[in-house]
């Protein structure tokens, strides 16, 4: 049995789904108070790493050595992705949450964890980079309840963030826009490079046990969301200031760049023998892409950029974006 396959069982034991019409979801009901939380692990099918956290919280809640008196649903999103270790199988989850996904095996499972999604008060979805990474981070446009969620559980403090509103892919919604369209926190934790070892299941662990103690602890009055958050340090605010778009199958990057690169305007990231890529400003390399070739052609579908450069927001997202509905 491989390392995957064993957590996936170990899920699949432990798992009640409740109320939901997905095998693959846990629904957890502590009777105390009905705060809904939301844990998403493997959205995109081969970033496996928050997966043995949550089984990991599964055990100690079925075993009595953790509480929570709220309600908590877990759900693993694509483990028939994973299984083949590939990102989906015929299109994106993390872009099909709308209200018309299409036909593949990815829209019908939108379909079925979007009531999931309906009755979240806080939605984590714990996602891993492709290449290896310097930083956790968060990623998620600004939100005032988001932000003290974000800063109260203390996972990173690296955020990337954008002006509320903007998509992050047009034409398609993530699980977390979803959550946020229903005026709710939707969180996106990327917590490591993905895969097992890497230390994505510590953070998961960390995030997830984080956010229910904190709903346990507003629901007693013993603390306030804004008091909680402000015991934390103050996130760092990044914003992208550079797509480099993903055109031909004749770009490459230089082999070695990971995730928090820094970078400075007109350093050359290209490969040799490849056009050249001149970064245009001053930051620091963010989802550089290497997808595999055969017979010198990329796999299709082609990424939208090969890297994109994010740099520190200039002021507090607060102030930057008071006149935005967020």
């Amino acid at each position: 049995m491989t390392e995957l396959a064993a957590h996936l069982a170990a899920f699949d034991r432990l798992a009640r789904p409740g109320p939901w019409n997905y095998s693959r979801a846990h629904h957890h009901d502590g009777g105390v108070h009905g705060f809904h939380l939301v844990f998403g692990s493997m959205v995109h099918g081969d970033e496996v790493g928050s997966l043995p956290a949550m089984v990991r919280v599964l055990q100690e809640l079925a075993d009595g050595t953790r509480t929570y008196g709220g309600r908590a649903t877990f759900f693993v999103g694509n483990p028939e992705a994973g299984r083949e270790g590939q990102r989906f199988l015929e299109s994106d989850l993390n872009r099909v949450f709308m209200d018309n996904p299409p036909d593949t095996h990815e829209g019908r499972r939108a379909r079925l964890l979007r009531p999931i999604l309906d009755t979240a008060d806080v939605f984590l979805d714990l996602h891993q980079t492709i290449e290896p990474t310097r930083h956790a981070f968060y990623i998620f446009p600004f939100q005032e309840q988001g932000w003290l969620w974000a800063r109260a559980l203390g996972t990173t403090p690296m955020w990337v963030t954008r002006h509320p509103g903007t998509a992050f892919t047009t034409g398609a919604m993530c699980a977390d826009e979803y959550v946020r369209a229903l005026g709710r926190p939707g969180i996106t934790i990327e917590l490591s490079e993905k895969g097992f070892g890497h230390g994505g299941e510590d953070r998961a662990y960390q995030a997830i046990t984080a956010a229910l103690a904190l709903a346990d602890a507003v629901d007693a009055g013993t603390t306030t969301l804004r008091a909680a958050a402000e015991a934390q340090p103050e996130l760092t605010f990044l914003e992208t200031v550079h797509r480099e778009r993903f055109v031909d199958d004749t770009l490459a990057l230089r082999p070695g760049i990971v995730n928090f690169d820094t970078v400075r305007a007109g350093d050359v990231v290209s490969a040799d023998g490849t056009p050249e890529l001149v970064v245009p400003k001053d930051g620091m390399i963010l989802f550089p892409k290497y997808p595999p070739r055969v017979d010198g052609t990329y796999k299709r579908p082609l990424p939208g950029e090969i890297y994109r450069v994010v740099a520190p927001l200039q002021g507090h997202p607060l102030e930057l974006y008071a006149d935005a509905d967020r």
